[in-house]
C-alpha cells in the first residue's frame, strides 16, 4: 500500500508536467489541418450516422421504453469511444516517446495519463452531441445527468489501469499492440452498445454482466436516458469496482518493476 501511495504522490507531484503535455499533445494532432478539433468528431459521427441507418431505417430497432435508438445508441457509444482511444494511444506511448523514456529523470508514468487527458476532449465534444439529440428527442436535462462524473471517473481509473499494463508490456511484446485492436473489436460486440441486454435471456445476463465495462455503459443510460440512481445496479457495482481497484493496483505494480528496463529495451 506505501508503494502505491508513493507511485500516486509522483504522478501528483508532476501535475503540471501532465497538463501541459496533454495541451501539446492535443495541439500536435491536429496541427496542421484545416478542421482542427472538428475531425476528432467528424468520424464518430460517421459511425454513428451510419448504426443509425442501419439500424433505425434499415432494421428498425427500437429499444425498449420506445427510446430512439440513436439515443441509446450514443449513451454507450460516447464512453467505449474515450475508452478504446486511451487504451490505443496509451499503448504506444513509451515507444512512441523513446526519447523521453531513455532519460532517467523523466517520470514515465505519466504518459498513459497524458493520453487519458488528451482523449477527454473528444468525450466533451460528444457530450455536447449527446445533449443536442437529447433535445432533439425532446429528453429533459435531469438531476440524474450529474451521475456523468462519477462514471466518467470510474472510466478513467479502469482506462488508467489497463493502460499502465499495455503500455509496459508493449515495450517487451510488440505484439500487445498489434492484437489489442482485434481484442477491442470483440469487447466492442460483447459489451451491450449496438444492442439491449434485455435480447439475452435472464438466466444469461450474468455473463453480460461479467464484462466490468457493462457497468459504465448502463451507467451512462441510466444517466441519461432511464435516470436511475448509482445504486440501482449496486451488485454490479460492487463487482465493477473490485475488479477496477484489482486492475488499477496490478497496473502499478507491473509498470513500476517494469520500469527500470524500458530504457535498455528500447
Amino acid at each position: 500500500m506505501f508503494v502505491l501511495l508513493r507511485f500516486l504522490k509522483r504522478i501528483y507531484l508532476y501535475r503540471s508536467i501532465i497538463t501541459s503535455m496533454a495541451i501539446r499533445e492535443v495541439q500536435k494532432r491536429y496541427a496542421g489541418t484545416l478542421g482542427g478539433l472538428l475531425w476528432s468528431v467528424i468520424n464518430p459521427l460517421m459511425m454513428v450516422l451510419v448504426y443509425w441507418f442501419v439500424f433505425s431505417v434499415g432494421f428498425k430497432v427500437k429499444p425498449a421504453g420506445g427510446i430512439p435508438f440513436i439515443v441509446v445508441f450514443l449513451c454507450g457509444l460516447i464512453p467505449w469511444l474515450t475508452f478504446s482511444e486511451v487504451l490505443i494511444t496509451s499503448t504506444n506511448a513509451l515507444i512512441a516517446n523513446t526519447h523521453l523514456v531513455t532519460k532517467t529523470v523523466f517520470p514515465t508514468e505519466v504518459l498513459p495519463l497524458v493520453y487519458l487527458l488528451a482523449s477527454l476532449i473528444t468525450h466533451i465534444i460528444m457530450m455536447i452531441i449527446l445533449f443536442i439529440v437529447l433535445l432533439m428527442n425532446h429528453i429533459s436535462v435531469s438531476i440524474y445527468n450529474l451521475q456523468l462524473l462519477y462514471y466518467l471517473f470510474s472510466l478513467c481509473i479502469f482506462s488508467l489501469g489497463l493502460s499502465w499494463i499495455l503500455s509496459a508490456a508493449n515495450v517487451f511484446w510488440k505484439d500487445v499492440g498489434q492484437g489489442l485492436g482485434v481484442i477491442l473489436n470483440m469487447w466492442f460486440w460483447f459489451t451491450p452498445i449496438v444492442w439491449d441486454i434485455g435480447i439475452i435471456p435472464q438466466k444469461y445476463q450474468f455473463i453480460v454482466k461479467l464484462n466490468p465495462f457493462y457497468y459504465i455503459v448502463e451507467g451512462y443510460k441510466t444517466s441519461f436516458v432511464y435516470h436511475f440512481p448509482i445504486w440501482h445496479n449496486w451488485r454490479v457495482g460492487i463487482y465493477f469496482w473490485a475488479i477496477n481497484l484489482l486492475v488499477f493496483i496490478v497496473g502499478v505494480c507491473i509498470f513500476r518493476r517494469l520500469k527500470p528496463e524500458f530504457a535498455e529495451v528500447l
